[in-house]
């Protein structure tokens, strides 16, 4: 009997961290956008490369590309470096299944850009798979 009990507890606690582990591992498309609307008003490259998966599109100006993080990081650097952020407000944003966008104004100190990020969730962890910056007044 007490063996029993013994094995059910084990059971049940290896279930339950098993779970809580997945739990913490899951990364909600709102969890990304808040995350990096914070790394676009501080201009932190660095943190705004956490939400993107391993290769990433980025069209900024136009030119369209394919990034690793590591590219993509050194290329938003230099983007804030240039343009210091002032304020970054989310105009509009969705989610459907395993998918979701999020449409911005990124204020800066010498202009304004439009922000379109999409998003895809794979393994119960949304990531940004595709990222626009572009001139607000080309819009």
């Amino acid at each position: 009997m007490v063996r029993r009990l013994a094995f059910y507890l084990i059971v049940g606690f290896l279930f339950v961290v098993s779970k809580a582990d997945t739990l913490v591992l899951q990364e909600s498309p709102e969890e990304v956008i808040k995350s990096s609307i914070d790394a676009f008003e501080k201009g932190d490259a660095v943190s705004l490369t956490n939400n993107f998966f391993s290769t990433v599109e980025i069209d900024l100006f136009g030119e369209e590309n394919f990034y690793s993080k590591a590219q993509a990081q050194l290329l938003l650097k230099s983007f804030f470096e240039k343009n210091s952020p002032v304020k970054f407000t989310i105009n509009h944003k969705g989610v459907k299944e395993l998918t979701a966008f999020a449409i911005g104004v990124l204020q800066c100190k010498s202009n304004s850009y439009r922000v379109s990020m999409f998003m895809k969730t794979e393994k119960e962890k949304s990531r940004i798979h595709q990222l626009r910056i572009e001139p607000e007044s080309e819009i």
